[in-house]
């Protein structure tokens, strides 16, 4: 979330005019989507970070929200309603008092940065996940690498016998064994690559796991 996308659903003019002369006063300000709170406009309203309701009648406030909600987005609704405000999981209500533009913009902030802190948490638990995945695999094979290179050394050993030994070998086999002695030479040149890789792979899981730690507070 570079820069967020406020959508400011009201009927009034001088409520917009409020929210984005206070923003705008910011080093940072996000970009604005205004649309009225009739039914074809909240539908308009897309691809936002937060929305703010405010300037619209007692009557379309309910409605408002509750298209909202299906969006998933968090709202803030400036109510001049006592007693009378919608709420749910993603709705904050903030009074219509003095100063309110100034309480606004803090909440929004504060929502903003939460959204950004656990957009970043889902990336790296997804990231998280698929290093364990490899991990597994990198155990399995770190595992299996010992077993591997004991077959490696017995093959490699055995075809510098055959080729000391038999010196009179006819052509052909002796370029077999030299195949295999070759072969066995390369896959032992990759298990070695092995040797390193359990290192990584901690050094990897550690950096991982100080980001997750340090998004999470």
């Amino acid at each position: 979330m570079e820069r967020p996308t406020i959508a400011i659903i009201s009927d009034d003019a001088a409520f917009v005019g409020a929210v984005t002369n206070r923003w705008l006063l910011e080093h940072e300000a996000p970009s604005f989507v205004v649309v009225g709170s009739g039914s074809s406009d909240c539908r308009s309203a897309q691809g936002f970070d937060l929305a703010v309701v405010g300037g619209v009648s007692a009557e379309a406030v309910h409605l408002v929200i509750d298209r909202l909600k299906f969006t998933g987005k968090p709202v803030i609704l400036v109510s001049p309603f006592n007693g009378h405000s919608p709420r749910g999981t993603n709705v904050v209500v903030l009074p219509e008092v003095a100063d309110w533009p100034d309480l606004l913009l803090t909440i929004a902030q504060q929502i903003l940065q939460r959204e950004r802190t656990g957009n970043e948490l889902g990336r790296l638990q997804a990231l998280n996940a698929e290093l364990q995945r490899q991990a597994s695999l990198g155990r399995y094979m770190l595992e299996v690498r010992h077993n591997l290179n004991n077959a490696l050394t017995s093959v490699l050993g055995n075809s510098d016998l055959i080729l000391l030994d038999a010196p009179e070998l006819p052509p052909a086999m002796r370029n077999q064994v030299e195949t295999i002695r070759n072969m066995g030479m390369r896959m032992n040149e990759i298990m070695q690559r092995f040797s390193s890789l359990q290192k990584e792979m901690e050094l990897v899981e550690q950096q991982s796991m100080k980001k997750a730690a340090a998004v999470g507070r």
